[in-house]
């Protein structure tokens, strides 16, 4: 699921001001997932997201009307592990699996400032996205069968490598809840603290996802320059 965030400009009362606006923000997360239960069954997995975003727009009566950019980055390299137990053998099977996507787009976003207190506003955005997802999935699938002794008695094994290529087009709408703090005349911070949104694969509002997060793993930071 892919989405994007912005940051504001300076002092109270400027914002105001028109403009043009250039924003940059993104973020980076790793995530791991590890569980074993009693040596039988094993899976590990590690996942790396990143993403950025770069952006142009104006600024108008405290709309902030924006293109940009996006670009994502996920991967996720995992090994699992199920063993059969047996008063005559032992069955192993493993899944050894990597899986790398990045997806690419173009992004509308509309802000609006909303005072709070001196140089703070919240800063609600609206996002639409469209893009390219690419990468692929690839691994190895093993098992094998072995006796309970110290050898290997009318033992099978099996193993097959496997690469898939993944290409499709994504389709996505958010809202999110964002607070922008303005430090000069032209710098400010925005954070974006997740939000409610739809994700659509190749125009299948079947092949959708629905999402109310508001985790801080996904939280996005940014800057912007007003001109």
């Amino acid at each position: 699921m892919i989405v994007c965030f912005w940051a504001g400009i300076c002092l109270y009362g400027q914002v105001n001001s028109n403009g043009f606006v250039f924003r940059f923000d993104g973020n980076y997360n790793e995530t791991t997932t590890s569980n074993a239960l009693q040596s039988v069954i094993g899976y590990n997995a590690k996942t790396k997201n990143g993403s950025a975003s770069l952006s142009a727009g104006y600024l108008y009566n405290r709309w902030l009307i924006s293109l940009g950019f996006d670009y994502n980055h996920n991967k996720t390299d995992a090994l699992g592990q199920f063993a059969s137990l047996t008063s005559s053998a032992t069955s192993v099977f493993a899944e050894q699996s990597a899986v790398s996507l990045n997806s690419y787009g173009g992004v509308l976003s509309a802000n609006y400032f909303l005072p709070v207190w001196r140089n703070l506003y919240f800063t609600p955005g609206f996002y639409l996205g469209y893009g390219t997802i690419g990468g692929s999935n690839s691994g190895l699938l093993a098992s094998a069968t072995y006796s309970t002794g110290d050898f290997v008695s009318g033992s099978s094994s099996y193993a097959q490598e496997y690469d898939n290529i993944i290409s499709s087009h994504y389709f996505y709408m958010q809202l999110s809840p964002e607070l922008t703090w303005f430090f000069t005349n032209h710098f400010g911070l925005n954070i974006q603290m997740g939000g409610l949104g739809i994700n659509v694969i190749d125009s299948d509002w079947r092949n959708s996802n629905k999402q109310i997060n508001f985790n801080p793993s996904l939280w996005k930071f940014g800057i912007i320059f007003k001109i």
